[in-house]
């Protein structure tokens, strides 16, 4: 799958690189960890994902959101076709083209970026899994498309991994998405907390809301460790890779432990020691 990049399309790569590295958050994005010849490729899904995301939470595009995702998708189908689009978008549908990775895990993820749009609340686990169907899980399967890893029982390892980074995620960043009017723990789950939405939406941590998170982190954690054997079954730089992603997702859950569950306040993050810290464990196995 090493094929050259078309010279009117290495600009294009370099600036999702850019994107890429500017974005870095928890986990690793087009890392040295990853083979070179596939840093460009997840890099370019990285910066088509980053930006669609953007369209749905920046302020800068309150009251123009599903319009600028609409072009999104229009520019990316315009670019499958090899017609005229955004030269992030030709960069994109290029690794789309050579990995023969279907179309429809990208337009996936824009059904989940339409969903912000309107969904605030969840009623069951049921539901924010269908969420994290179109969310997060397309990405893990098109990171594996890249490596050149087809096998579905890989890719259902892989979903889980990526629903649960996508919860985790979600109980990272609680403050932002009540901010935003945004509920991703399930309502069943707040009724047997005994927490009220008008409870949360105060920002305020009580025994209740705490009680809350921990539940939720718990089931996270469980979910999460589904997908584990993905790790023992692919090798090489694919591997440390997978290994600090996952490393990540369990860190920020110890994290939230560790701060008593108290979210509401407190974002938990990765310092700079912590990131040096990840990397030499992913390394090391």
């Amino acid at each position: 799958m090493n094929q050259p990049i078309p010279n009117h399309l290495k600009t294009a790569y370099k600036d999702c690189q850019q994107i890429a590295a500017a974005h870095y958050e928890n986990f690793p994005v087009a890392s040295l960890l990853l083979p070179s010849e596939s840093r460009n490729h997840i890099a370019a899904l990285y910066a088509f994902a980053r930006t669609a995301d953007d369209f749905a939470d920046e302020d800068k595009y309150e009251g123009r959101r599903l319009q600028e995702i609409n072009r999104w998708e229009k520019g990316l189908l315009a670019a499958s076709k090899n017609q005229k689009a955004p030269l992030m978008l030709l960069a994109f549908a290029n690794t789309l083209k050579i990995f023969r990775i279907p179309l429809l895990l990208p337009l996936n993820l824009l059904k989940a970026y339409r969903m912000d749009l309107t969904q605030k609340r969840y009623k069951t686990w049921q539901d924010v899994f269908y969420y994290c169907k179109h969310s997060a899980n397309p990405v893990g399967r098109m990171v594996l498309y890249i490596a050149g890893i087809r096998e579905e029982k890989l890719h259902r390892y892989s979903d889980s991994i990526c629903t649960g980074l996508q919860l985790i995620n979600f109980w990272q960043d609680t403050a932002i998405d009540l901010g935003r009017d945004r509920i991703y723990y399930p309502q069943t789950e707040l009724k047997k907390a005994g927490v009220q939405e008008k409870d949360l939406l105060k920002l305020k941590s009580s025994p209740a809301i705490r009680t809350l998170i921990k539940n939720a982190v718990d089931y996270t954690d469980s979910s999460f460790q589904k997908g584990y054997p993905l790790l023992t079954q692919v090798s090489g730089r694919l591997r440390w890779e997978l290994r600090a992603t996952y490393l990540g997702g369990q860190g920020i859950l110890n994290k939230i432990r560790k701060m008593d569950y108290n979210v509401l306040q407190n974002r938990p993050t990765w310092t700079a020691l912590d990131k040096v810290s990840l990397a030499f464990k992913a390394l090391l196995g």
